[in-house]
């Protein structure tokens, strides 16, 4: 019994943690219009749920960590159960995408 109360506040905790430290400490790399972060450390501690900024800026994704370095063990999951055909319509971000979301650096000059 006690057990399942741990487990249960543990997942409450990650969550807050997740939401609160997922928008306000970390790096943008999506025009999401919002206050959302990717953080390295909670990506890494928690498989992949501290690329928070990539999912809002793609809420649709199975894949949070969009980067080669993006440690997202979720995601590896996920791509073993498509292996096995337990998982199927996975969906991840196109380039195009992608770019419709980026903060664009215009090369314009005055």
């Amino acid at each position: 019994m006690q057990d399942k109360g741990v487990r249960i506040i543990w997942v409450y905790h990650i969550t807050s943690l997740v939401n609160s430290v997922g928008h306000i400490w970390g790096n943008q790399a999506w025009n999401t219009g919002d206050l959302s972060k990717n953080n390295w450390w909670l990506g890494v501690l928690l498989f992949g749920e501290g690329w928070h900024n990539n999912h809002h800026a793609f809420e649709y994704s199975a894949r949070y960590g969009l980067e080669w370095w993006q440690i997202d063990v979720t995601w590896y999951v996920i791509r073993c159960l498509e292996a096995f055909g337990l998982a199927t319509n996975v969906k991840v971000p196109t380039d195009a995408e992608k770019v419709k979301k980026s903060f664009v650096i215009s090369n314009n000059t005055l």
